[in-house]
This record gives C-alpha cells, sequence and structure tokens, in this order.
C-alpha cells in the first residue's frame, strides 16, 4: 500500500484557522485528559512563555480522502487538540473582542451561512459531542455560574458534579488564566505567543477514499509508536460495525448492542480484543486454516471469510455474544464439583491460551454440555499439551484440533505408550497442572478451591531427619513428590506446624503425608514415585 504523506511542523494558529472539520472517528476512546495533564500542558506554556523560546507539543496524525476534502479524520492527537480548543475558549471568556479565537473554536460551512464547530467527535460511547459542544457554547455568565455551582467551599472544583470531563477541564483552565490575570499577566501577550509560537507537528495522509486513508494513517501511527498500538484491535471492528448498523439505519440498537457487550466483557475481565481472537480461531476452524495466525486486525478487515464482508452487524454480534456465553459457562463450570471442572482446572493452570482456543471452539460447534464427549476431549487436550510442555509451539497441533472439532473428526487421545516415569522428574513450569493432574486422577470430581504448597522449603533441612542430611534440597524443592495441591487456604505453615495443619483437609492424600511425626527422605521418595507413576499410566492410557 503506497503512502502519500505530507509532514510540515506549524504553529497552533495555522492548525485550527483552517477550512477543514477535524473529526475524531467512531472507533476512537472517548476524551480522557485529566486535571494532570491539562495542568502539565498548561505550565509548560507558561514557562516557555516566560522563557520566551518557542514550544513543540507533538505530533497528529490524520487522514484526508480525495473525495471529502472538507475533513480531517483524526488518527492521533485527539486529546491533544480538544484539550487546545478547550484552552481558546477559556481565553475568549477573558478576551471576547479577539475575533481570532473564535474564528479557531468554529468555522463557517460551505455555504457561509452556519458556523460549525472546529472538532465533531463521531464517538458515540460517551456522547463526547453533545458534550464537547455543550461547553463551547458557554457564555461567560455559564461558566461563572458553573464554577459556584461546582466549588466546594474552599474552592476546590468538585469534579464529580462537573457534566463532563470537557466541562472540568474549562473550569481548571479558567481558573488557572484568572489567577494569571489578576498577577499581572498580560493576556493578549501570551494568547499570541500560545498561537504564534506553539507547534504541531501535523502529518497528513491521502487516499481516495476515507477508509483508504485512514488505513495509511494507521500504518504510520503505529510505525511511529514503538510502545504499540494505543487503539485496540476492537476499537476499529467496533467502528466497522457501527458503519454497518448506520447503513441499515440502525445505528442507535447498534450502540445499545455494543454497550451491553462491553458491559459482559467488563464483568468477565475480558478484553475485547481476546474475545475477537477466540472468534478468529472459530472463523480459522471452519474454514479449515491451520496456518500461522495473522494480525488481528488484518485477519477481520482483509481476508475474503471475514465476517465484516459476509455477516451483517447483528449477526456478528450474535457470535460475539455467543463466545461471551461460552467464556461465562467455562467460568462457571470449572469452580463446580463435577468431572468437567477436573480438566477444565489443569487446563487452565497450562501457560498459554492456545487451548482455550480449542475449548471454545469445541463449545462454539457443540453444545453446552460437559458430557462424556466433552470430557474425553478435555482428556486429550491434556495429554498433548502436557506432554510437549510449556512451549508456543502447541499452537500448530491446536490449530489442527480446532479443524478437526469444527468438520466434526474424532480428536487424537494423544496417548504415548513409550512414556517412562522420569519424564516427570522436571516439571518447570508445569509443576502445578501436574500436582493438579496427579491427585484428580485418584478423584472423581474437582476441587471447588484450591492452593498449591510445598511441603519442605529449603531452610527446613536442619528440622529434618536425619535420612535427608546428605541430600541435596536444591533437587527435591521443586519435584512433584515435594508439591502438594490443598484444599485449605493459602498460609505461611512453619513446617514444625504441617502436620497439625494438613490434618484439617479433607482429603486423605494430604491427611497422609504426615504418618508419623515427620516427613522422612524415604517418605519423599514413594510419594515421588507414586505421583509419577500416575501420570504415566494417564499418559498411556488409550
Amino acid at each position: 500500500m503506497p503512502l502519500s504523506l505530507s509532514a510540515e511542523q506549524k504553529e497552533l494558529l495555522k492548525i485550527f484557522k483552517i477550512e477543514e472539520q477535524y473529526i475524531i472517528p467512531s472507533y476512537q476512546r472517548p476524551y480522557s485528559w485529566e486535571y494532570d495533564q491539562c495542568f502539565q500542558l498548561y505550565t509548560d506554556l507558561q514557562a516557555t512563555y516566560k522563557d520566551k523560546q518557542d514550544y513543540f507539543i507533538g505530533n497528529i496524525i490524520i487522514a484526508k480522502a480525495d473525495n471529502n476534502k472538507d475533513v480531517f479524520e483524526v488518527v492521533d492527537g485527539q486529546q491533544r487538540l480538544i484539550t487546545l480548543l478547550l484552552l481558546f475558549k477559556t481565553l475568549s471568556f477573558f478576551q471576547p473582542d479577539l475575533k481570532v479565537l473564535n474564528q479557531l473554536i468554529e468555522k463557517e460551512d460551505w455555504t457561509g451561512e452556519n458556523k460549525v464547530p472546529r472538532i465533531k467527535s463521531e464517538i458515540f460511547e460517551a456522547n463526547d459531542d453533545y458534550f464537547l459542544n455543550s461547553v463551547l457554547n458557554y457564555s461567560f455568565e455559564k461558566i461563572k455560574q458553573r464554577l459556584i455551582e461546582v466549588n466546594d467551599k474552599n474552592g476546590k472544583i468538585l469534579e464529580r458534579l462537573c457534566e463532563s470531563k470537557f466541562e472540568c477541564n474549562t473550569l481548571y483552565f479558567y481558573n488557572w488564566i484568572k489567577f494569571f490575570q489578576e498577577n499581572n499577566g498580560n493576556l493578549n501577550d501570551f494568547t499570541h505567543f500560545i498561537l504564534k509560537q506553539v507547534y504541531l507537528l501535523p502529518i497528513e495522509l491521502n487516499g481516495p477514499t476515507q477508509e483508504e486513508a485512514g488505513e495509511k494513517a494507521l500504518v504510520i501511527f503505529e510505525t511511529i509508536n514503538n510502545r504499540g498500538m494505543n487503539l485496540e484491535d476492537a476499537d476499529i471492528f467496533k467502528a466497522k460495525l457501527y458503519n454497518k448498523a448506520k447503513s441499515v439505519n440502525e445505528a442507535n440498537i447498534f450502540i445499545e448492542q455494543w454497550s451491553d457487550f462491553k458491559n459482559y466483557c467488563d464483568n468477565l475481565r475480558l478484553n475485547i480484543d481476546d474475545v475477537f481472537r477466540y472468534y478468529s480461531h472459530i472463523i480459522r476452524g471452519r474454514e479449515g486454516v491451520t496456518s500461522s495466525e495473522k494480525n488481528l486486525r488484518e485477519f477481520f478487515t482483509n481476508e475474503k471469510f471475514s465476517p465484516f464482508e459476509l455477516k451483517k452487524y447483528n449477526e456478528i454480534l450474535e457470535d460475539l455474544f455467543r463466545i461471551i456465553g461460552i467464556l461465562e459457562f467455562l467460568n462457571q463450570e470449572k469452580i463446580k464439583e463435577t468431572e468437567a471442572a477436573k480438566w477444565l482446572q489443569i487446563i487452565d493452570a497450562y501457560t498459554n491460551q492456545y487451548p482455550k482456543y480449542a475449548i471454545v471452539n469445541y463449545l462454539y460447534i457443540n453444545t453446552l454440555d460437559p458430557d462424556k464427549k466433552f470430557i474425553d476431549f478435555l482428556k486429550s487436550l491434556t495429554r498433548y499439551i502436557y506432554y510437549q510442555g510449556s512451549t508456543a509451539t502447541v499452537k500448530f497441533e491446536i490449530y489442527n484440533i480446532i479443524k478437526q472439532t469444527s468438520s466434526s473428526q474424532e480428536v487424537s487421545a494423544y496417548s504415548k505408550s513409550d512414556i517412562e516415569a522420569t519424564y516427570f522428574n522436571y516439571l518447570g513450569r508445569l509443576k502445578k497442572g501436574f500436582a493438579l493432574l496427579a491427585l484428580y486422577l485418584n478423584r472423581e470430581t474437582a476441587l471447588p478451591n484450591y492452593n498449591i504448597d510445598k511441603i519442605i522449603n529449603l531452610k527446613d533441612k536442619q528440622l529434618l531427619s536425619q535420612d535427608w542430611q546428605n541430600i541435596d534440597m536444591g533437587d527435591i524443592i521443586d519435584r512433584l513428590g515435594n508439591t502438594v495441591i490443598l484444599d485449605l487456604p493459602k498460609r505461611y505453615v512453619a513446617y514444625s506446624k504441617k502436620k497439625e495443619y494438613y490434618s484439617t483437609s479433607k482429603l486423605k492424600e494430604i491427611k497422609d503425608i504426615f504418618n508419623y511425626n515427620e516427613f522422612t527422605y524415604k517418605d519423599f521418595l514413594d510419594r515421588d514415585q507414586m505421583l509419577r507413576d500416575k501420570l504415566t499410566l494417564f499418559f498411556k492410557e488409550i
């Protein structure tokens, strides 16, 4: 994709006194600058003004379409632009005859008969456009009245009483500028400095359409911002869905549904991008794709089988809500005292999310029923990932498992007939999962809550029986025989008190650890061998 790009540092007067209108696209997040960011900006302006120096604020990235040249779509820089606009509005309260400030705040439409705001927000989640315009239409009397209404008895602004962040920040600017003026500051000179000696660097990307220009601008934004993209992929997907809904005059319906979807994600502590990641694997499975994953945004915007190409907005939302339902089901199921919960907990203890993509896809294709078929699937998945160890390379077979599940094929049991007990000598990052598996192989149902503990720690050596004294404890501490799954609260318990504490467990396996008054080296060896033998039989099972 060739980029048509122009960039030239400009003073604020030339940034705002233009023919175009700045548009904040719907995929952007709501305006969010707080007191700290506004105060930092204002104090920086004051400091450079007093030092008689120029001041550079930073970049803004804008997209301009050949077929709509009256609009600048703001890809990056929304917070700066809006905050500067609020500053201009505040300055106009104190200098009502300075016409240039009003020319920065609003512009004439193409007929020359009406005024439109310099910045228009299309963000629907927080009704930013309404609240921004409300503040931009304040009179001097209105702003003074609002200060009285939101101030406490000490003159401090109570943010909870403000109608929006736009109003709150404008009130802060009002107080700071009023203080500057009352202390013999030359406001006209300060305003001239802001407009003529404060700079932004607008980076402008052009394209035949707004969408193409916007895509180019996002590429530049990602390149400049080497710490990662501020906009999540879900912000882009939200905008595409919104535009789909708007095209069929159902924008308001979509806004309500998206708000519900976002609330469900928040309640489940889910990132919306993660839900789309699950969605992508469901689609890949359906299409039989087992190659490496693409960037999430590229997958949903460029693939010919993307739901954005094939489905209506409400059909996509139905799919997303269905995925949310599956994730909620899994969260509830894994804390139950059921057989399915055993395997869900073990897989949950694995070190990456790939197995969970396979589980969600399975339940999407089938039904939310923890039946024997589902349990067999979970056992197969457990054998595969735990035999492979803690590695991201499991993803390639997971892709194949998802493909098989999507086409109703049987998934391999992944049994390993040649596995030996020595395989489980060193468990690494999977120690918790292996310990949980070893416990659950003797139990029909899961523990609703559990904790992991070490029977002995390095500092306990002097308290142990004589047969421990010549043993390398570093080789013992993280072995399976020293690892225990407790049905008890997690507590720091000294070795001398563990027998008493473990005796309160409801599990025979825990009570039996201290058969006598101490845990001998032979007890450790016997327990370690017994647990490894149990695991070996499980992985050999067909």
